[in-house]
């Protein structure tokens, strides 16, 4: 697998894209097109939010049948908790779009990002589709980067390839996300696109892996979005053997699927609204996979733990009040606490006789925290950005 110089989503054969300002925000980009110049398998995971934005429940309904060829985006405007006129006005723009295109209905995305609770401004992005349409190119993925982009201080795109029997595929990606970023998905949006040959039973179960071991293994600061959308498209333009589930071929197309996305939830959290450090909880030997997952989120997520690393002070007892907290099962005298790979706790005791050097460690910018539960076989990793008052301005004026 290698990892491509400049990655984008057109970086896969077949795939446009198209980027302009259609009035939702002032004066920045806030509509994007993305479109596979043949139809491609599709798959999608979704928010766990109960609460699902109208963008989210279309393509649910959509992806039922498993196939799709453009996906049109907005930022500024989430399109959420608007009821069945925010899921009428989707299915506007799904249908105008597919006039423009040329393609079935059956076959266009919609998502959205931005602010919660105000209806979608649809005319305004029916009326740009004819101009982003007609504006499609191999060489317009910054474009769309930038355009769905709402507090993110830089866009997210990458893109592997690797070879199938002697058939080069390629993956790419492009993500946004800053703020209400949580395990189980965050506040993001996430396009993967690829000209692998692949089965639709394949495809599901690979982004399904992908996601579980990238996007649910990010905090920025516990709050889970409403709009949460990763979506695949995998036009087969690669010509490769069809890749199905459980074969070498399929093991390979996963891994590049999930370092591609691992990678862009990196860059969610290193983009954490106000972050100044990048923080990775790893959590070892617990009984039960659940454990691990229970230990490493209550530490991820805990605003203590989170500003005492924004502050540079090494009181790491408040780890240690997460993982008593968690539910995690473990015996006291075996737990085990790392800053930073520097024992601090152990034998249910300080290790550290100062916390000097600590001090002097907390000052990089990423950090590392393990916990040892002695427990099981267990792990699980986390990664995670500090919290600052900058975090509390940004929300504090965001509208």
């Amino acid at each position: 697998m290698k990892e491509l110089l400049n990655g984008t989503i057109s970086s896969p054969l077949g795939f446009k894209s198209n980027a302009m300002h259609c009035g939702i925000k002032r004066k920045r980009p806030d509509v994007a097109l993305i479109y596979s110049i043949v139809k491609a398998q599709a798959a999608g995971v979704f928010t766990a939010n109960k609460v699902k934005a109208a963008p989210v429940i279309v393509d649910m309904q959509q992806l039922r049948g498993n196939t799709a060829q453009a996906i049109v985006v907005n930022s500024g405007n989430a399109n959420c908790c608007t009821g069945k006129r925010g899921e009428r006005d989707a299915w506007k723009v799904v249908e105008a779009a597919a006039r423009c295109l040329d393609v079935s209905k059956a076959d266009v995305l919609v998502a959205s990002t931005g602010v919660i609770g105000k209806f979608l401004p649809k005319e305004a992005i029916i009326k740009a589709l004819p101009e982003l349409s007609a504006g499609l190119g191999f060489d317009k993925a910054q474009e769309t980067a930038g355009a769905i982009m709402t507090t993110d201080k830089f866009s997210k795109q990458t893109a592997v390839e690797f070879e199938i029997k002697g058939k080069r595929v390629t993956v790419g990606a492009v993500a946004k996300g800053a703020g209400m970023i949580c395990p189980d998905m965050a506040t993001m949006l996430c396009f993967v696109t690829t000209d692998a040959c692949i089965s639709a039973k394949a495809l599901k179960k690979a982004l399904a892996s992908a996601v579980d071991e990238s996007f649910n293994c990010i905090s920025v600061d516990g709050e889970m979005s409403t709009n949460d959308s990763v979506i695949i498209l995998a036009n087969g333009l690669a010509a490769n053997e069809l890749i199905k589930q459980g074969t070498p071929e399929w093991n390979n197309f996963t891994a590049a699927l999930q370092y591609v996305c691992l990678k862009l939830a990196k860059m969610i959290v290193e983009d954490g609204e106000g972050a100044t450090k990048i923080i990775q909880v790893m959590v070892e030997g617990a009984g039960t996979k659940k454990e691990a997952c229970q230990a490493a989120a209550r530490i991820a997520n805990s605003l203590l733990v989170k500003t005492m690393i924004a502050g540079e002070n090494p009181n790491w007892g408040r780890i240690s009040a997460c993982v008593g907290a968690s539910g995690a099962r473990f015996a006291e005298n075996k737990l085990e606490i790392f800053l930073q790979k520097k024992v601090v706790y152990k034998n249910a005791m300080p290790a550290l006789k100062t916390s000097e050097t600590l001090i002097r460690l907390l000052k990089e910018k990423n950090i590392n925290i393990t916990v040892k539960l002695h427990n099981g076989t267990y792990s699980h990793t986390i990664w995670a950005s500090d919290l600052t008052a900058e975090y509390v301005k940004i929300n504090t004026e965001y509208n």
